[in-house]
Order: C-alpha cells, then structure tokens, then sequence
C-alpha cells in the first residue's frame, strides 16, 4: 500500500515554509520546493507534506490559475491523500481564480475553506474577515500596495473571482453541508479550528481543503501520516536580517533591534569583516521603490555577496517576494522546515551542497528563518535570537 501524503499549494515562499514549518513540528517529513524548480519526479518521489511555492500571488488570475489547475491534475494522478491549497490570512492574491482552478482539476471536488487564524489574530463570523477586530477591508492591508484588500466579506470576495457556488457554515454543521463548490467555515477561536480539521479529516466527501497555516497546525497533529521524532532547531552563530515589507510591523520590528544593540551592514559598501556572533541588518539605502519585485532582487543581490564573502549562519528574512528572489538566486534549492521559532514564523534549512556555486563554497548548512511582513510583535529579531542565537543577547 502507497504511503500516505498531502500536497500544499502555497502562493509565496513565506507561507509554504510556514505550512512546512507545522508539518515538521508534529514529526512529519516535510519540503519545500518553489514551482519554478519543481521536477515531475520529486512529485512523484514526495512523502509526508510536500509543500510547493506556485508563486501566484501577484500573478494574473488566468495564469495562477492554470499553475494550480497543472499541479494539482498532476497530484490527483500521483494519488495524494488530499490537497491544502494555502491562503493568505488576509485574503491577498487569488484567491477565488486558484480554489476554482483546483476543483476543476480534481473533477467538480467540494473544497472546505477554513480562513480564520485566531493565534494571528484572524477571525471570520458570519463569513467576514476581521484583523484584530477590525474588518481586514479597513485595515492597513487595504492599501498593500500590490495586492490591496478591499473586500472583507469573503463569499462576496470569491464571487468577484470564480462562478463556483459558496455556502457559509459553521464548525458544528460541516458534516451536514450539501457536496460540491467552496464551503467557508466561521472561525472565532483556535477551537473553532481545530474542530474544522477533525471535521475534515473524518468527512467522506472533502478531499481538498483551504485556509492559513493555523489550519496546518491541526491538520498536521489530526492526520494520519507516517511520522518520526520532530527536529531540533539550531544554535546559530551570526545572521544577516533582511526586511524586503513595506509594512509598518516589519519598519518598527527592524527599528527596535537596531535600538536594542543590533548592528548593521550596508549592501553596498561590503565591510571587512563580521563576527561569529553578529546579528546584522541589511541596511537599504534611501531607494523610493521598495514596493517592486524589482527591488527585491536586488536585495537578493546584496544577500549573495554577502553570503559569498561571508560564513553567515542564518537568514530572516521577511516578506514573501524577498525570500523568493533570495532562493532564486542561490539555485532554488530545496528547503527542508524545522518548526517554528514563534508562532507563524518558521525556520528551515538548505543543505550546503544544494547551495548555487556562485555564492562561494559552504561547508556548513544555511539556516533561514521567513516573516510574512504583518506578523509578530515588536521585539520579534530580539525573541528570534534568544530562542536560536548562540550568544543569546
């Protein structure tokens, strides 16, 4: 009998590794390959969680599409136990063009939309998203500046996106819901989502389902996959902070560091030398245009000649385009999650010998910690290198 597996389809690098991230935590094999580098035979070969960066979220609807639609016909063959489509917790992307995408792929399948995460302080009642208590439509995310959410009620979002039909329900009536199109799951509590993942899991009729990472965090404790003891996270030496978000969480996170004692490195001018216990932020300069996937590359840039003049230890990186272009630029090789250092933002490893020539020669592993940029409170750099620094602070 085949082992038994899940394919999660993530829209960005930061998501996919924090699905990844839940998955190792409770002891199952999990990787991370990014779309571009992805080889029919890894597909084929995948076992626990194999998680994949479509990297759609700011792909036009058609063309996000038709990555989930090619993916997930390919997984169906493949016979996978079921499908995560990954989302956003603050609706960005596409959302509605994917889910539709991935149920005609597998043939008219119902799909349970789970999209609260209540530990991130992201709850749905009566089929509305709220951030904190405030509708997401009148948050900051509304003025994201490449994927602004304006919509906060969620059948009315998916109906703007897809012809499938929605219906609302609640935890307690998942079982008696009608099969076929999207099913939205309310969420008010981590409750709420646990008991949608126990629903799921017993339910004869959902194979494929949606939602945020909290989702992951019980679908990997709940599922019946094979599992070993979860991995220990490192004791790192240095690391290289690298924040490619505009938002306002990630500016005021890399402010504190700054004022509780981390140093910094400028891109640009390469310094002489940095210390075995550094932990260093990537200084920007005065650029105008950070919100462009442009200037993440050339983030990705800094990032590589560093790495090749420099032992770095650790990555953490936050926001999702920037983390892309990163491992882009060092070969696409495949990320391998550990857990979580805090909740929602995990840590993976790349293996030294899967790491691209061009960023020197490594004899040790690399280690990268990821942060959607509306995550975590403020001394998040500090809680990070108290957990997994060597030196502590």
């Amino acid at each position: 009998m085949a082992e038994r597996r899940i394919l999660v389809l993530a829209d960005d690098l930061t998501g996919a590794l924090e699905v990844g991230s839940k998955f190792a935590a409770a002891g199952v094999n999990s990787q991370v390959k990014t779309g571009p580098g992805l080889l029919l035979p890894e597909l084929q070969n995948a076992t626990g969680a194999f998680v994949v960066d479509t990297e759609t979220r700011h792909a036009a609807a058609a063309e996000a599409a038709r990555r989930v639609h090619d993916l997930a016909q390919i997984a169906r063959g493949e016979a996978f136990t079921c499908i995560y489509k990954k989302t956003d917790s603050t609706l960005r992307g596409n959302i509605g063009a994917e889910l539709a995408a991935l149920i005609r792929a597998c043939s008219g399948s119902p799909l349970l939309y789970v999209p609260a995460y209540p530990q991130m302080g992201r709850t749905v009642r009566n089929g509305s998203l709220y951030v904190d208590g405030v509708l997401v439509g009148a948050t900051s995310f509304a003025s994201d500046p490449l994927n602004p959410v304006i919509e906060s009620h969620i059948p009315t979002m998916l109906a703007a996106q897809s012809n499938l039909s929605v219906r609302m329900t609640t935890v307690a009536n998942i079982s008696d819901c009608e099969p076929g199109g999207i099913t939205i799951c309310d969420g008010e509590t981590d409750a709420d989502v646990e008991a949608a993942a126990r629903a799921f899991i017993n339910s004869p009729m959902f194979r494929l389902v949606a939602g945020p990472a909290g989702f992951a965090t019980h679908l990997a404790r709940l599922v019946d996959l094979h599992r070993c003891p979860p991995p220990a996270l490192p004791s790192v030496g240095n690391a290289l902070i690298v924040n490619g978000s505009l938002h306002k969480v990630s500016l005021q996170q890399v402010e504190h560091a700054k004022r509780e004692a981390f140093g910094s490195v400028d891109g640009h001018a390469m310094p002489a030398t940095l210390s075995d216990d550094a932990w260093m932020v990537l200084e920007q300069g005065g650029t105008t245009d950070r919100a462009t996937l442009d200037f993440a590359r050339c983030l990705a840039l800094s990032v590589c000649r560093l790495l090749a003049r420099f032992p770095v230890d650790l990555l953490v990186i936050f926001g999702g385009d920037t983390a892309y272009a990163i491992v882009e630029a060092i070969g696409n090789p495949p990320l391998h999650p550990l857990g979580e250092v805090m909740e929602g933002i995990p840590i993976s490893k790349i293996e030294a010998k899967q790491i691209g020539p061009h960023v020197g020669h490594r004899d040790r592993d690399l280690y990268v910690v990821t942060k959607a940029g509306g995550f975590g409170p403020e001394d998040v750099l500090t809680t990070i290198r108290k957990s997994i620094g060597s030196a502590g602070l």
